[in-house]
């Protein structure tokens, strides 16, 4: 254990302050939220979303192909991108919620940190080898959980919270790249194969959700042979291109049908053209058909 348990019950009470509702709840700060369970929940498809998370309490299992990630008190967690998995919060009660702090992950903010860290150090940390991934956990620091507990603080003043929010937040990147386990995590991002490659054809997926998808087209993108990119995007995402593109396409749609389309327009806005087929789909993928969502 890295961190104080004292600091992590002062962010449980912050975080139970500025969780007024169960599941995800927004801050005034950018970026920043919470999620709180009261109860377990089945396993459910979802997309996970990039981000940097604390646990405070409670527990839930994220099952990604043949892994399982397990989210639970005293963990960070790191998801670079947005990934189609499992989820199922394991345990959780009114008295002990399921309760996190999350922010959302910018790459790019991210990687401007690490690029000031190296112009200053010297030397990096030189990590265990580690296989890229999609994922990144270590155990909680008392100096990262201090950066967490003063944001949530700040939202007490507004004036706080719109000044500093956002300098704040870049002390939670710069810690979490300069904590003790800090060093695998700047070796997963300054990795100049495969897990930079993956992030270029997951970005065209994303961007490109009403038009079909090809693995030829992807390795196309990424400069890469069908082979070496099949392979290559198994490795990090855990899926294979063409399952990872269906989820995030049926999830899209799942948005979209919430926030009122039509179902036949939703399929179309996700590259569907023929219904049966994105019907049949949606309901193999979350258990239900489109019109029941």
């Amino acid at each position: 254990m890295d961190y104080q348990p004292q600091k992590l019950e002062k962010l449980a009470q912050l975080l139970e302050q500025h969780s007024p509702h169960e599941g995800l709840n927004y801050t005034p700060i950018e970026n920043l939220g919470t999620f709180k369970a009261s109860a377990p929940q089945e396993r459910i498809p979802a997309l996970e979303i990039p981000g940097i998370v604390i646990v405070v309490s409670g527990k839930k299992a994220c099952y990604l192909g043949n892994e399982t990630h397990v989210y639970e008190a005293g963990k960070v967690l790191v998801g670079f991108y947005p990934v189609p998995a499992e989820m199922e919060i394991v345990k959780a009660s009114p008295e002990e919620p399921y309760l996190v702090a999350g922010i959302y992950l910018d790459m790019n903010r991210m990687a401007d940190m690490l690029l000031r860290i190296d112009r200053f150090d010297e030397a990096a940390p030189q990590p265990a080898a580690r296989e890229p991934s999609v994922f990144y956990a270590a155990d909680l620091s008392d100096r990262l959980l201090d950066s967490f507990i003063r944001m949530f603080e700040a939202l007490e003043n507004p004036r706080d919270a719109a000044i500093l929010g956002q300098s704040m937040m870049d002390e939670v990147y710069y810690r979490l790249l300069c904590d003790e386990h800090g060093g695998e995590l700047r070796a997963l991002l300054q990795q100049k194969g495969k897990i930079q490659r993956i992030s270029k054809a997951v970005d065209y997926i994303h961007s490109n959700l009403d038009k079909p998808v090809s693995v030829e087209k992807l390795a196309e993108v990424v400069y890469m042979s069908r082979t070496a990119f099949y392979s290559n995007f198994r490795d990090v995402m855990q899926v294979s291109p063409l399952q990872y593109a269906k989820s995030v396409k049926l999830h899209e749609a799942q948005r979209l049908i919430k926030e009122g389309k039509k179902i036949n327009e939703a399929s179309f806005l996700v590259g569907y053209n023929n219904l049966a087929q994105f019907s049949r789909e949606y309901k193999r993928h979350f258990g239900f058909v489109p019109s029941a969502t």
